[in-house]
């Protein structure tokens, strides 16, 4: 089966995804409506909440749409099986799309699934990650009776729907702490038109204002009717961050203009001390098995930005290849 999906549809969980002043288990169940109407095979689509920063996954939320409720507790019970723990910290902390046999580390673990899975009338599954630096993440299950190719076109579009789950639940994790953090804090409004009505901090600066304006415009485009023809288009138009610092959020309607906010987000890790804070962020990123390309398109950078980012951390570690890189941020941590 390959894996196609309704640009209307797609649009639509991206919405819900950013809906982010509910209290979680709201905004959960919201997402994963949005994600059932646009991912669901017939199968099913389910949905996690998680922290991979111990030393055993702990799950926050987890539900399903349109599946048995066997296959969440068997999913529960996966998460606790003490010879599973270990495999499922790894594909937390390094996947972002995966089929199921891409998911498994060796043929006995592939074959026990395929077992399990098999008992409900599931042949696969699709695994779309939105993993974090700090451990915790947002993870969806696409479920099929069949199994599933994903060419290039779907796995890239997957991929940025994996890196809306992160953006997304980073940012509700700070509107929603408490006591309540400076993080998060909106930095510009801007109306759909681009015209800026507010605007401090760095936001305040012409080249971010800019930038600013130009993501809301690609971002209504995305949602208009001639954005919504075209699926890829319509999720490439719609990055999940502008200048690897705000995320847009929140568009509300004031004497009849239309607005979005512009709101601090920027993934933060406890990264190595001699990189500087923007080389922390995408060797992070890096190391949860982020290519270049995602990272570019999840922070709102240039392809180049974050190649110049990335080789210049390498000259900082001492490491000759991106692999050498990834291999010292995950060993520090």
């Amino acid at each position: 089966m390959n894996f196609t999906s309704d640009a209307t549809a797609v649009t639509g969980f991206l919405d819900a995804l950013y809906a982010l002043e509910q209290p979680r288990a709201d905004w959960f169940r919201g997402t994963l409506r949005a994600a059932s109407t646009a991912f669901d095979r017939g199968t099913g689509v389910g949905m996690i909440l998680y922290d991979a920063s111990g030393d055993a996954p702990r799950l926050e939320e987890h539900d399903g749409v349109n599946i048995e409720r066997r296959n969440v507790e068997m999913s529960l019970a996966f998460h606790r099986q003490p010879d599973l723990i270990a495999p499922i910290l790894h594909v937390y902390r390094t996947k972002v799309v995966t089929t199921m046999p891409e998911q498994m580390l060796n043929p006995e673990q592939l074959q026990h699934a395929e077992e399990s899975y098999g008992k409900l009338g599931m042949r696969d599954q699709i695994m779309i990650n939105g993993g974090n630096p700090d451990g915790f993440g947002c993870v969806m299950y696409v479920f099929s009776k069949t199994r599933i190719e994903l060419g290039a076109e779907s796995r890239a579009l997957l991929t940025r729907v994996a890196g809306h789950l992160s953006t997304a639940y980073r940012l509700h994790r700070r509107l929603h702490r408490v006591p309540a953090s400076t993080q998060g804090g909106v930095d510009a409004v801007i109306r759909v038109d681009g015209r800026v009505e507010h605007a401090e901090s760095a936001a305040k600066a012409k080249p971010m204002l800019r930038d600013l304006s130009a993501a809301v415009g690609r971002r209504e485009w995305a949602k208009s009717k001639a954005g919504r023809k075209d699926t890829t288009r319509s999720v490439a138009a719609w990055q999940p961050m502008v200048a690897a610092r705000w995320s847009l959020v929140d568009a509300y309607e004031r004497s009849g203009a239309r607005y979005v906010t512009a709101r601090e987000n920027s993934p933060v890790s406890a990264g190595i001390s001699s990189l500087s804070a923007r080389e922390q962020q995408v060797t992070s990123l890096a190391a949860l098995g982020h290519t270049n390309k995602l990272i570019a398109y999840e922070l709102g950078l240039a392809h180049s930005t974050v190649r110049v980012l990335l080789a210049r951390a390498a000259v900082k570690l001492g490491a000759r290849t991106r692999l050498e890189v990834i291999e010292r941020v995950r060993s520090h941590g």
